[in-house]
This record gives C-alpha cells, structure tokens and sequence, in this order.
C-alpha cells in the first residue's frame, strides 16, 4: 500500500514540475553580448604551463618539513635545558 501511494506522489510531482515555465534565455542575452566576438582560444599546455615533476616536488617538501623538524627539536632542546636560578649571577646581572 505505502509503495503505491509513493509512486502516485511521485506521478504527481513530475507531472508538476512538468507545468512549470522556464524562461528563454535567449531573451536575457543583450544584443551588444550576443554581436560580440569569441574570445581567442590557446592551447591547454600553454595555459597550464610546464608539467610538475611529482618526485621533485615530493623531493623539496620532504627537505622543507626535515628542516621544521630540526628547527622545531633544536627549540624543544633550548626549551629543555636547565635554567639558571633567579639569583644566580649570570654575565647579564653580574656586578
């Protein structure tokens, strides 16, 4: 029963959309844009531009992220090392 009341609401919406007007869209093109030329067309390589080699790309963002994890465990290491006491005489507060 609930198969058939699906089909027929369906039978009902198509035949509703089917009613419905769609302008024309010849009608909203100005005369000026449709007296104008085509734009020249190029070839797709040359727009894109030389193809990307995938190693050496992988290559320069493998070395990229190496150094930021140097650099990223030099700071951790600095953050780590044992600092002087506060009233500890250091060449900065030396008297």
């Amino acid at each position: 029963m609930t198969g058939r009341v699906l089909v027929l609401i369906g039978a009902m919406l198509l035949a509703v959309t089917a009613c419905t007007n769609v302008p024309e869209l010849d009608d909203e093109i100005s005369p000026q844009l449709r007296n104008s030329r085509y734009p020249a067309l190029i070839p797709l390589e040359d727009a894109l531009g030389p193809p990307v080699d995938p190693q050496a790309e992988a290559q320069e963002i493998e070395e990229e992220l190496e150094a930021r994890a140097a650099a990223l465990q030099n700071r951790a290491r600095q953050l780590q090392a044992p600092q002087p006491d506060d009233g500890a005489t250091t060449p900065d507060n030396a008297q």
